[in-house]
């Protein structure tokens, strides 16, 4: 499950920092250096003017470009190249780029769920008739289409969960279509003991789309997943919930957990995972792309940029803090799994 998690997060990572090479490529700035992981090099390989790292520390990323920082950069690299001599909003878009592919991505692997697996359908059709349960002993089947149950008419999968809720645990006769043919069946419904619900044990079919649909979807739930997220975080600034979060030996055991789940689940959370990251990326703490879009828009409205040296000194002072953060997390991890 380590490998899986340390997969998962690189995936992440790596959309992540190719928003910024692709940005950095379209504004034709110097990029030195394509980075995952950090730490020393653990392989390297030039190509053309950019060296490509795979990192020891499965952590993060980065992406070196000419100009960016206070370094050497070379003499044979020209200044119009460099990301300091690049226009505000060119610059602005190479640092939020990162985190636009995070979320394009969360948009594309949620497409792909809708259109590989799909979505439980609203319509009161069986997908799946479990066999140890009332309706499977009753004689129900997949594909069966419930009509009413009593006197009650079926017209969702909502009312069919309704109607089962609201049955007392007495016999109900479920009139269905199969095929061309209207047939009834006496189901008692049985209460779950991990769930406390009364159940047939019956679940509905999945729902598929063609690409296009399921793009946008995706989008959708991107976007809707994004707006969940926000709200959140907003209730833990104001203090209306607890501020909670997952280090890294928290992520390796729910992706672990996840994954006991199904492929779709694990992809759900790797896409709810990539949102996050992308929202965090953006928040206005130094060293993160946030601060530096802070940065960049005060030089757009004061006309001239922030002291170089003063804006690094604050990036690195975060940056310190962010380690110290991560670490305190990941002693919060150990903590639960009463490792400590």
């Amino acid at each position: 499950m380590i490998l899986l998690a340390v997969v998962i997060i690189g995936v992440l990572v790596f959309f992540h920092e190719l928003g910024h090479f692709l940005a950095a490529k379209a504004a034709n700035m110097y990029v030195q250096e394509f980075a995952l992981g950090m730490g020393p090099a653990l392989i390297s390989v030039q190509r053309g003017e950019t060296k490509y790292s795979l990192r020891l520390l499965p952590v993060g990323g980065f992406l070196r470009v000419a100009g960016e920082e206070k370094d050497a950069v070379g003499a044979a690299i020209p200044a119009a190249r460099r990301y300091d001599k690049k226009t505000v909003l060119q610059r602005m878009t190479f640092v939020a780029a990162g985190s636009f592919m995070n979320f394009l991505l969360a948009a594309l692997i949620f497409a792909v769920i809708f259109m590989s697996v799909g979505v439980p359908s609203s319509q009161p059709i069986l997908g799946t008739v479990n066999e140890s349960w009332p309706a499977a002993q009753a004689g129900l089947q997949p594909q069966d289409r419930i009509l009413t149950i009593g006197d009650e008419t079926i017209a969702t999968w909502a009312d069919l969960q309704r109607a089962i809720a609201n049955s007392g645990g007495q016999p109900l006769v479920f009139a269905f279509r199969r095929g061309g043919q209207e047939m009834t069946a006496v189901v008692t419904p049985q209460r779950d003991e991990a769930t406390n619900r009364l159940l047939v044990g019956v679940a509905p079919e999945n729902q598929r789309f063609d690409p296009f649909t399921a793009l946008f979807l995706g989008i959708r739930e991107m976007a809707e997943l994004t707006a969940r997220i926000l709200s959140v975080i907003g209730r833990m600034l104001t203090g209306r919930l607890p501020a909670e979060g997952a280090g890294p030996i928290g992520m390796v055991v729910m992706v672990g957990e996840v994954a006991r789940t199904g492929i779709a689940n694990l992809l759900s959370f790797a896409a709810i995972i990539s949102i996050q990251l992308g929202l965090f990326n953006l928040l206005p703490i130094p060293a993160l792309d946030g601060s530096k879009l802070v940065f960049l828009a005060l030089e757009r409205l004061r006309g001239r940029p922030v002291d170089p040296e003063k804006e690094n000194m604050i990036h690195l002072i975060g940056f310190v803090l962010l380690m110290v953060l991560i670490v305190l997390v990941t002693f919060g991890d150990l903590r639960r799994l009463n490792i400590f």
